[in-house]
């Protein structure tokens, strides 16, 4: 059994990237910097030390799967139900087969991998059952990612989707980016547990932190290094955006 292995949800459409039009390419083979963006997402995983990696496909998965030409696995998912349904997707492929199990989003490429390590470092130190990235910022709405809800002593207790969020909880400036470990016996024990009582009506892999404190479960957090990390890739102007992320980076740190 591997200690860790990595699921990266990749079966969305695009359309946002394409004036709102169908797609003829999967939203995460848009390029940037000369790469499909989850080139980039695999490569990040790779760099953390994580080797057993699933993509999640879905629309046109034929062109993911002869992109990476089998040094990769998959699961699918048929019907784009959300990030909980995307995830459980893997379980076939996954369950059994490690110990934990990282999830993020193919069109979030942009963490660095001494990020990933360090919260890495974070879940074996705490032992919780979900470790996870936040990010902090000042004007949250623009941005509408859901929001990190903690209580009294700094404990994350839920994650609020914007579109799901009171007036008071819009004004949380620490938000979600979207990046697990979770105990993966955990995960596949629980993940059926998730409903679609929502503004979208889909199956929130966010809800797996509410559905964790309610069993008296441990969840840590940690920032993420700098607001870049966090940034998707939704639009050409986030696309363009996050070409410049990479070839700076590249430019600084030419061997990472």
């Amino acid at each position: 059994m591997k200690k860790y292995a990595a699921v990266i949800l990749a079966a969305g459409k695009g359309t946002r990237m394409n004036d709102g039009k169908e797609s003829s390419i999967p939203k995460v083979m848009y390029e940037i910097a000369g790469k499909p963006i989850i080139d980039w997402s695999v490569k990040l995983t790779k760099d953390a030390g994580i080797n057993k990696i699933v993509l999640v496909v879905g629309y046109k998965k034929e062109l993911i799967k002869d992109y990476f030409d089998g040094k990769v696995e998959y699961a699918v998912q048929e019907q784009q139900l959300g990030t909980g349904h995307a995830a459980a997707s893997a379980r076939p492929v996954l369950e059994g087969k490690s110990e934990s199990i990282i999830v993020f989003y193919g069109d979030n490429p942009l963490y660095k991998p001494e990020t990933v390590r360090k919260l890495i470092n974070l879940y074996e130190t705490e032992k919780p059952t979900i470790a996870m990235m936040t990010v902090f910022f000042d004007n949250p709405e623009f941005w509408a990612f859901g929001r990190i809800v903690k209580d009294e002593n700094g404990h994350v207790i839920d994650i609020i989707e914007q579109k799901d969020c009171t007036p008071e909880q819009l004004k949380i400036e620490e938000c979600n980016p979207g990046f697990y470990v979770f105990d993966a016996s955990w995960l596949w024990q629980n993940v059926d547990k998730l409903e679609t009582n929502n503004a979208q009506g889909e199956f929130y892999l966010t809800d797996m932190v509410r559905i964790a404190v309610r069993q008296g479960k441990k969840v840590v957090s940690m920032p993420v290094s700098e607001i870049g990390e966090a940034l998707g890739i939704n639009s050409p102007e986030q696309q363009k955006k996050a070409e410049e992320i990479i070839l700076r980076r590249a430019q600084t740190q030419p061997n990472n």
